[in-house]
């Protein structure tokens, strides 16, 4: 059982990505995007694959995360536990989700590409809990019109990056959440890209720290405040 933490900056995916897995793996339960479809319809919105992890009310009328949801699914070679973390500042930034974690996947908006908070989330994966399996997934590459130019060129300043802080991830993959490319078969949408995430996921290994490699998070002590 592999526990996988999935970070990136606000609206760039994260439970979208999450529900659309799950939904590809056949992980979910018989009915469920049936009920999904009858309580969307009621509130008279667009379908979300995200409203598969949804079950704070507050998530759905504000659209966004606010807490730490945990998942199960499988592939043929391993079972994965998937944690969304909250990319949202005033939730710390989805550090407790990735506490426990052997591996990350990283979200990344082909539009907005690469920005301050994605680089902050990697640096903190890396440098403050020792994570050394990431994979990065470019998402919404629907929007760009699935251009190879695009991706080359997120992949390759993420990529820079990585390289700085001491971190090479095990892969970068396009997807289009909201059109199921990319993520457990090929497609022709990617003539120029073959592997898709599930192929990733199937090449992680499960994490055995020793006694001198574990993680610990520095605490910041106020010497001033009287005790």
């Amino acid at each position: 059982m592999l526990r996988i933490v999935v970070v990136g900056d606000v609206n760039h995916g994260k439970s979208t990505l999450i529900g659309r897995l799950l939904h590809e793996a056949g992980s979910l339960m018989e009915g469920k995007i049936e009920q999904l479809q009858t309580i969307i319809a009621k509130r008279r919105v667009p379908f979300e694959w995200s409203y598969v992890l949804e079950t704070l009310q507050v998530r759905r009328d504000q659209n966004i995360c606010n807490d730490i949801s945990q998942v199960c699914f499988g592939t043929k070679r391993h079972r994965f536990v998937l944690t969304e973390a909250p990319s949202h500042t005033e939730f710390c930034n989805g550090i407790p989700g990735a506490a426990q974690a052997d591996a990350a996947i990283l979200v990344v908006d082909a539009v907005e590409g690469v920005g301050e908070q994605t680089r902050r989330q990697v640096y903190w994966l890396k440098q403050l809990l020792g994570i050394q399996q990431l994979i990065v997934v470019v998402n919404k590459m629907d929007c760009v019109a699935y251009d190879a130019g695009r991706f080359r060129m997120i992949e390759t300043e993420l990529t820079e990056y990585l390289a700085g802080i001491g971190l090479s991830p095990i892969a970068v993959i396009p997807v289009s959440v909201r059109d199921g490319v990319g993520i457990t078969e090929h497609t022709y949408t990617f003539e120029w890209f073959r592997p898709t995430l599930v192929d990733a996921l199937n090449r992680l290994t499960l994490s055995v720290a020793t006694p001198h490699e574990v993680a610990r998070l520095p605490l910041a002590l106020d010497f001033a405040t009287q005790i």
